[in-house]
């Protein structure tokens, strides 16, 4: 069945930096990459983390499973946050002082570093969750929200130099909460705990810095301050109207950014195929200049909030987990997705239950699209047409003018 995640205050921002996107706990990044990884892959890693409650196969938990549609324990998951402000290393929770831990790395020293040190970026997560809430406190903390499914519980987990805390709220006969997120709900309560703790374990580490909930790593996991395109995420070229400051591997060259250039109609914008569609229907690409995926960047609404994936709906989660930077010259469709199930709702009229087709091209231009090898319309690559949903078996092909095409089979039931 086709997955259709929604961001919580369901905007949409375009291109948006993975900080952003973290910090912000947008849903639509999420779960486009989680899908670019895997859902098999995920899972192991979760199990790796010490969740021991995932007990069913992938395909059961499908792409939710990074949104909260399974079961965890409170205890395995502070142990999995706690992981990160060791530096990557996991140790088994215990509940007898002096009992003997399992210990393996998780991730490495330099993935540690930078997800600590976006959970404990305030200005990351303004856009979202506003400044001076009970997320902020007098010292350096990685925090993170979470509501599940439904509604059933929220989380507030988190960590300083010398704690992890988390906190769940939920009812015992798992009925939903009203008005209760993880903001709302278990944040208060963890701003509380964590300052009990700090106040009884808090203590200086001179490995450390006053700003920093970790160490900067050093040697083979050396990262170090470069400056960014906030657009394209990408190193900024002298043309990029908005910088940012981010930590990058210390060993790599990153790319300069590839979006925005000087011409003769001034500075200038170049949309990757997979945002044009999306940079169109927010009024950013002129009209002038739409066949060369071109804008005036000074007309970017998306400048407001710095933002790598996201989309323009709901069904733009697959191709959102593309590259920002992708500059592929095939076709490709983009919705329905290949392989995708689609369930007509009986409680829902016909007309009001169809599918967007769009197709994402290399170049601005004609699309002609067929459905179960019969003509059904034209359209240029920056709009969508809408197909009403038919039970059956049904194949999507997309041929642009210089004959690429691109196919994708349904079902519906």
């Amino acid at each position: 069945v086709l997955y259709t995640p929604r961001n919580y205050d369901g905007r949409y921002r375009g291109p948006l930096l993975a900080r952003l996107a973290l910090a912000g706990s947008e849903n639509v990044p999420a779960v486009a990459l989680a899908s670019e990884l895997g859902v098999p892959g995920l899972l192991r890693f979760l199990q790796r983390a010490g969740l021991s409650t995932f007990d069913r196969n992938a395909s059961y938990y499908g792409l939710g499973i990074t949104l909260g549609n399974a079961e965890v324990r409170l205890d395995e998951l502070v142990g999995a946050y706690a992981a990160f402000a060791r530096g990557g290393e996991w140790m088994s929770p215990v509940y007898l002082h002096g009992a003997p831990h399992e210990r393996r790395t998780l991730v490495s020293p330099r993935t540690a570093f930078w997800i600590t040190d976006v959970l404990s970026d305030p200005a990351a997560r303004e856009y979202i969750f506003g400044r001076g809430g009970s997320l902020e406190l007098p010292f350096p903390v990685a925090v993170k929200t979470g509501t599940s499914q439904a509604y059933h519980d929220n989380w507030t987990v988190g960590y300083s130099r010398h704690v992890t805390v988390g906190v769940w709220v939920g009812n015992f006969d798992r009925t939903p909460l009203r008005d209760s997120t993880g903001v709302t709900g278990a944040g208060p309560i963890f701003h509380s705990v964590m300052l009990a703790a700090e106040r009884r374990f808090g203590r200086s580490d001179g490995d450390v810095s006053d700003d920093s909930v970790v160490a900067v790593p050093q040697d083979e996991d050396a990262v170090t301050p470069r400056e960014i395109c906030a657009l394209s995420g990408m190193a900024a070229n002298p043309w990029c109207p908005r910088r940012h400051r981010e930590w990058l591997p210390a060993d790599a060259e990153p790319l300069p950014c590839s979006w925005h250039h000087l011409s003769d109609h001034g500075l200038l914008t170049i949309w990757p195929p997979e945002y044009r569609q999306w940079a169109k229907q927010n009024g950013l690409l002129t009209p002038e200049l739409a066949g060369a995926s071109a804008v005036a960047s000074g007309s970017s609404r998306t400048g407001a909030v710095p933002t790598v994936v996201s989309g323009p709906t709901p069904a733009d989660a697959a191709p959102d987990g593309a590259s920002g930077s992708s500059r592929s010259n095939t076709l490709t469709i983009s919705s329905p997705p290949d392989g995708t199930t689609y369930l007509i709702d009986p409680t829902l009229r016909r007309e009001f239950q169809s599918v967007p087709l769009r197709a994402v091209a290399p170049v601005a231009g004609a699309v002609e699209w067929t459905v179960d090898g019969r003509p059904f319309g034209t359209a240029s690559s920056e709009e969508q047409m809408m197909w009403s949903l038919s039970p059956g078996r049904h194949v999507f092909t997309a041929r642009d003018r210089r004959g690429r095409t691109a196919e994708a089979t349904v079902i519906v039931k």
